[in-house]
């Protein structure tokens, strides 16, 4: 016995047959798992302080009830990160890293766009209100 009408499975497989390139699918935002794929660079000197204020942007995000997935990978380059975030296909990148935060800045890219930006944090929040 099979069924053979528009399930879950279906519509997320054919989402992702039209809307992905050659690095991953590409979520429409109406059907992504998460809005902001939050990924932490903190290198090499940044350490601590760095993650305290990634962590504290994640938590603001949640706290909007804006859906993130918040990369915190340790021993992972900054290569590994960005390809696995084109592989999953979240809407927004979003980096935290020692020059982002320096400026009181985050870079924010949409997958299917291939330039980033930075922008403001404060900028950030208006534009990401729920």
């Amino acid at each position: 016995m099979g069924c053979y009408g528009i399930g879950l499975g279906r519509v997320l497989g054919a989402a992702a047959e039209i809307h992905h390139d050659e690095n991953g699918v590409i979520w429409p935002e109406e059907i992504a798992p998460f809005k902001i794929h939050l990924v932490l660079l903190d290198g090499e000197s940044g350490g601590k302080r760095i993650k305290d204020m990634a962590d504290k942007f994640y938590q603001d995000l949640r706290g909007r009830g804006i859906e993130a997935l918040y990369d915190e990978r340790e021993g992972k380059t900054a290569g590994e990160k960005f390809a696995d975030a084109d592989l999953i296909g979240i809407p927004y990148r979003i980096i935290a890293s020692e020059k982002t935060i320096k400026q009181d800045c985050v870079e924010i890219k949409r997958r299917n766009e291939k330039k980033a930006k930075l922008i403001k944090i404060k900028d950030f929040k208006k534009r990401f209100e729920i």
